[in-house]
């Protein structure tokens, strides 16, 4: 953008409307959280120390880290209070002040995550005692947290299509001298593809087993988890597009037995460690291949907002589907996908008014 500016001497909203940028992209400054260093070097030093666990694990320490905050509050604040039970210690008043002084040194979301982790250890250590009024206090501090925008980081559907494509092509270019590179890579183009194309979640794309999850017949490849292995606890069932069954046909017949194993398991995608990928694994991939492609690392999960944000601006008439696609059991998750449907609609209609002011010199001819 700079070097357009500068070479043409242009405004930012003339370069914008020419390369069909927002020009709020322009504007956007990365909002750092007070205690992200802080947190990010906890997850580091756990890792370090507990190479083997995956992130549920580090989750789980970093709560039990939360709890110990809670502990050395009392200590600092009210030390007369550890010789009680630890349920008793959990008052409103020392809650109160643990909030107070929480918000003084790190934003929402960091106070929210330390009442959760002290509500959740509550209910393990006195499931019999209502903590119901700790929930409300953990869900009015939720409210307080604002979201992260997304947008910035969004790209088009197209372009996460036309880059399983090129990561596909390439890997069938070496595929005669570099075999087991070419699997790898051949096997990466394929997960954006089926990601893209139906963005399921990270937990079941990884456990997708051939033959139980991946289903062959005459009409192409489904795809089939039970409601048990669902976050919204229902069945999915549905066809992967027809453009992704010769690919899927090539990749378990050429290039998925040139990795290390693949013979002694049904995991889809086959790592070169005689597994199938985990969840950090396929998370990793992705991230790789979408920040050497757009300049910035595209998550899994953030595949279920840009299919959802391409059929809102695409086919807005049609947006309801996007609950259907992301496995949704409740269509109120994807509310803001129908507003913003709804938004480019009347859009399109005021468009539409300015035009036929123009053509008739001010004046709307009535149909």
């Amino acid at each position: 953008m700079r070097h357009v500016r500068g070479k043409l001497r242009v405004s930012e909203r003339r370069v914008c409307l020419v390369l069909d940028q927002p020009r709020r992209t322009q504007r956007y400054r990365t909002v750092v959280a007070s205690d992200e260093g802080a947190l990010t070097a906890a997850i580091i030093r756990l890792a370090s120390q507990y190479g083997r666990y995956g992130y549920r694990r580090i989750t789980a320490l970093l709560r039990a880290e939360g709890y110990r905050r809670w502990l050395g509050h009392l200590k600092r604040r009210d030390p007369t209070c550890l010789s009680r039970s630890p349920p008793d210690r959990i008052s409103k008043d020392r809650v109160r002040n643990y909030i107070e002084a929480l918000q003084a040194s790190m934003t929402p979301c960091g106070t929210h995550d330390y009442i959760k982790h002290l509500y959740d250890a509550a209910r393990v250590m006195a499931p019999d005692r209502r903590w119901a009024w700790l929930h409300e206090l953990a869900t009015r501090l939720k409210r307080l947290v604002v979201p992260p925008n997304k947008r910035p980081r969004m790209v088009s559907a197209v372009a996460l299509v036309e880059l399983a494509s090129s990561l596909i092509d390439k890997a069938e270019h070496f595929a005669d001298r570099e075999p087991r590179e070419a699997a790898l890579l051949y096997r990466d183009g394929l997960i954006i593809a089926l990601l893209i194309a139906r963005p399921i979640r990270r937990r079941n794309l990884a456990m997708i087993r051939i033959g139980q999850h991946l289903i062959r017949d005459e009409f192409g490849y489904r795809l089939v988890f039970e409601a048990h292995e669902t976050k919204a606890h229902e069945r999915y069932d549905t066809m992967l597009p027809d453009s992704l069954t010769p690919a899927t046909d090539r990749y378990l017949a050429i290039h998925r037995p040139n990795t290390t194993g693949s013979d002694h398991h049904d995991g889809l995608w086959a790592s070169m460690k005689g597994r199938p990928m985990t969840e950090e694994a396929l998370y990793e991939r992705i991230c790789i291949h979408t920040k050497a492609a757009f300049g910035h690392s595209i998550n899994p999960h953030l595949f279920r907002d840009i299919a959802a944000t391409t059929i809102a601006i695409e086919d807005p008439r049609n947006v309801r589907i996007a609950s259907d696609l992301l496995g949704h059991s409740d269509p109120s998750m994807t509310e803001r996908f129908y507003i913003q449907a709804e938004t480019v609609e009347a859009s399109k209609r005021h468009q539409d008014v300015i035009l036929a002011l123009r053509e008739n010199g001010g004046a709307i001819i009535p149909h």
